[in-house]
């Protein structure tokens, strides 16, 4: 069943890739304005659409939650985390780092069962299922091998809302930075993740997300070989709105960094 799911993923995410890459730099997208800092445009929810109702037609029973609103709640086991453009605001200033990401939970095992992220500019299809995993365009990929933290490239992003020091990621940020090599900030979570997975970041963090920002990119991570956790270790949680993901080596390190900038031990 999960690699059918799989399947299925991996053919409506090239799809609807087709869709965001028609409206990438387009006249014709339309820009709205959910906050001064939190963009959708009609390109997001031409997307979404097409996600929902295919889904909806090929598993009637499973449940969806989808960033721009799209929900169905139902009793079968299988949860799909949908993002119809992960990096809108890249998209909009044709920036070419968003995704497509799509993340299918299992309620009985309570765990991500199989995951899709896929960058149309970039003509990359990132796809995992659960102990079987995690492949960059069907060719295997794995995690870094740096150990070391203090040569470790991290990624992160911060949060629409700004305004609140305790919560917009400056502490996190200025403790790291003079430990490790260096920091980027692509724009999009599930890109973020991808590339820890395929080595090209040593490590990631980032609080205040939602679900279908990190629930496929999540698998991706372990089935490549990496560490997925909360900021503390704990068990992660696509619900949970913060994540760490790394290539493993650099785990305790970076809990560590975390706990400071948090003001423990």
């Amino acid at each position: 069943m999960d690699q059918e799911i799989l399947s299925f993923a991996q053919e409506i995410a090239l799809e609807a890739g087709k869709i965001l890459f028609k409206g990438f730099r387009s006249d014709h997208t339309v820009i709205s304005y959910k906050s001064r800092t939190d963009i959708v445009t009609n390109i997001d929810r031409e997307s979404e659409e097409f996600l929902y109702s295919a889904i909806s037609k090929k598993f009637p029973n499973h449940s969806i939650i989808a960033e721009e609103g799209s929900r169905k709640d139902t009793l079968g086991d299988y949860i799909w985390y949908v993002d119809p453009l992960d990096g809108t605001n890249n998209f909009a200033h044709g920036i070419p780092f968003f995704s497509v990401s799509i993340g299918v939970y299992s309620k009985k095992k309570e765990e991500m069962t199989a995951g899709i992220v896929y960058n149309p500019v970039l003509k990359e299809l990132f796809s995992a299922v659960h102990s079987r995993g995690a492949h960059l365009n069907d060719e295997p990929i794995s995690v870094s091998r740096i150990g070391d933290i203090g040569i470790a490239l991290l990624a992160t992003g911060f949060p629409y809302d700004k305004e609140d020091s305790d919560k917009n990621n400056t502490k996190e940020f200025n403790a790291f930075l003079p430990q490790i090599q260096g920091i980027r900030r692509l724009g999009s979570a599930s890109i973020d993740l991808c590339y820890v997975s395929a080595g090209r970041f040593d490590g990631y963090w980032e609080g205040g997300l939602h679900p279908w920002d990190i629930a496929a990119g999540s698998l991706i991570v372990a089935e490549a070989g990496g560490s997925v956790t909360r900021y503390d270790g704990s068990r992660f949680n696509p619900e949970h709105p913060a994540i760490l993901a790394t290539n493993g080596l650099i785990h305790l390190d970076m809990i560590e960094i975390l706990s400071r900038a948090h003001g423990a031990g």
